[in-house]
């Protein structure tokens, strides 16, 4: 298993609220490819249990969380049967995301910070994992092209891309100004279902400057050649909510990936069966959570000059 190839893995990257995860679940209709499922992220060994069971578990846990948070469904979406994004397998790793994003944890935080060399270990036990998720359920039809996704990533990317320098990232980007609201509010109702204390006032500065050093930093690595910026494409979240076909027609052409015949038919219907707020409508503003608009607009100005994000 240790041995199994993993080639030219395929990794949606960008800040939480950026359209990551409708991208993620747009892109894993693709017969092509292929994404870790939720059940799969939790309950990864057969041994565990019949498909069927492993589902069921999962299933149980999801309800859970929402059953503590009711609002957070209005967030984002919980199921054991949807594609899930890379931190919820990179928990076995207190190195991972996983752990400094569901608890207020700020010096394991910064010992994190300071310790950047055990991201090399995290990334591997990222590999070992889709070998796992590969070995436990063959594809019939052999090997499929593995389709990840997490906000993490793009913190991290001269890691992944020491792991995988195969690999082929889409960077997706929003208007700071909604995204930084949006990512407050969810994280803070991640950590309000584990905490009776959150502090979002000193939780969201933290967040806008967090991600403000990650997303210029970005710029610069792809920039001086840290990373290959001809293996990274950029996705817009105004684009595609706008017109999803043609955004992900492009996105294809610039990965010089083959769109499936039917292809438009298969995406349109399932927007059509996930309307916006189909579990209520998630509300926020810079204000709820103690942010400046000015102050937002000031930080990201680089950001959003160099990539021409529209404003919303």
């Amino acid at each position: 298993m240790a041995a199994a190839a993993v080639l030219a893995p395929l990794f949606v990257v960008g800040p939480p609220r950026t359209g990551t995860t409708i991208l993620l679940e747009l892109l894993a209709l693709d017969p092509q490819l292929r994404a870790p499922i939720a059940y799969e992220a939790l309950y990864p060994l057969a041994s565990m249990g019949s498909v069927e069971r492993r589902l069921e578990l999962s299933e149980s846990e999801q309800e859970f969380w929402a059953d503590i948070h009711p609002d957070f469904m209005t967030m984002h979406e919980l199921a054991s049967n949807l594609p899930c994004e890379c931190v919820h397998f990179l928990m076995y790793d207190f190195s991972g995301p996983y752990w400094s994003m569901i608890y207020d944890t700020p010096s394991f935080t910064g010992w994190q910070l300071e310790h950047l060399e055990t991201l090399g270990r995290v990334y591997r036990l990222h590999r070992r994992m889709l070998q796992t998720f590969a070995h436990e359920a063959p594809d019939p039809g052999g090997p499929r092209r593995w389709l990840l996704k997490s906000p993490f990533h793009v913190s991290t990317l001269p890691a992944l891309f020491a792991e995988y320098p195969d690999a082929r990232v889409i960077h997706t980007h929003r208007d700071p100004r909604r995204f930084l609201a949006s990512l407050v509010s969810i994280l803070s109702a991640v950590r309000f279902m584990r905490s009776d204390a959150v502090d979002v006032a000193a939780l969201a500065p933290i967040m806008q400057a967090t991600y403000e050093t990650f997303l210029d930093g970005t710029i610069t690595q792809r920039e001086d050649g840290t990373i290959p910026n001809d293996r990274i494409v950029d996705s817009h979240f105004v684009e595609l909510m706008r017109d999803p076909v043609t955004s992900l027609r492009t996105t294809y052409d610039l990965l010089e990936l083959d769109w499936p015949a039917g292809h438009d038919r298969v995406i349109t219907g399932y927007l059509a069966s996930k309307p916006k707020d189909k579990h209520g409508a998630h509300a926020y503003s810079l204000a709820d959570v103690g942010l400046d608009d000015a102050s937002v607009r000031a930080m990201y100005a680089h950001y959003v000059g160099h990539y021409g994000i529209t404003e919303e």
